[in-house]
């Protein structure tokens, strides 16, 4: 089975940048092919990642409902819904991307929720890893709509809104610990002056502080010039990505 890694937090805390990373390093050393899953319905992991998703699973929900009664003769629901899961998938070079998209309206989700379930548990073992940008409240790990994993990311930033949104994390993770393996805080971007208050105030977390990731200039210009994230191969921040990697993988984050 692929390792997995989840990454969560309040919005702004640069989570899915940190998600972003985590894949292009993972491509950079060849550990691919990499699962990248969008479950943040912001859905911007794709524009980090220079690729345009046409469709998310949440269209697809939409578009089964719609259809149910007018499906082509001779096709269930299970495949056409297995038949647009495929279409969806956006490959790329060493990674693919699967955007979940939109929440559930006011349909009855369960029967297309296990469909994707099964499809999902079907496909990942042909990865050898997974990572997975999701919002905060985890409602995709929580309804089960996807695999479990083995490392979740809580990124923090100096915004003390961002720990509130960490401890209701925490919270959420407690009810799913049999979906989650181990579970780390990553602090982005603290200022040197206020790292050592910063690091009292995590104290009284049940979750393990990993490592902080620095600011780097070259990052900002990376985005800001709209250039593809692996350009930073090499640089400061790669390397402390690569130690995410490691510590996740063991072993494994080598071969």
């Amino acid at each position: 089975m692929p390792k997995s890694i989840a990454v969560a937090g309040k919005g702004g805390t640069g989570k899915t940048t940190i998600a972003a990373l985590l894949i292009t390093q993972l491509v950079l050393q060849n550990k691919g092919p990499v699962l990248a899953i969008d479950a943040d319905p912001d859905s911007n992991l794709g524009d980090l990642l220079g690729v345009e998703p046409e469709q998310s699973i949440g269209d697809l929900r939409e578009e089964v409902l719609d259809a149910m009664k007018k499906l082509p003769a001779g096709m269930t629901k299970a495949s056409y819904v297995e038949a647009g899961l495929h279409q969806i998938i956006e490959e790329a070079d060493g990674f693919d991307l699967i955007t979940m998209g939109r929440g559930e309206g006011s349909g009855c989700y369960c029967a297309l929720n296990n469909m994707i379930r099964k499809f999902s548990d079907d496909l990942t073992p042909s990865y050898k890893w997974v990572v997975m940008d999701n919002e905060a409240g985890l409602e995709h790990l929580s309804r089960r709509t996807t695999r479990n994993i083995d490392a979740l990311l809580v990124v923090v930033s100096d915004n003390p809104l961002s720990l509130r949104s960490a401890q209701k994390i925490q919270a959420i993770t407690e009810d799913l610990d049999a979906r989650i393996r181990r579970k780390y805080i990553v602090t982005n971007m603290i200022p040197d002056a206020k790292m050592e208050t910063f690091k009292r105030r995590l104290e009284p977390f049940r979750i393990p502080h990993l490592i902080d990731i620095p600011y780097d200039s070259g990052l900002e210009e990376v985005i800001f010039q709209g250039e593809p994230l692996k350009n930073l191969n090499g640089s400061p921040i790669m390397k402390t990505i690569q130690t995410i990697i490691e510590t996740v993988g063991g072993e494994d984050a080598n071969s």
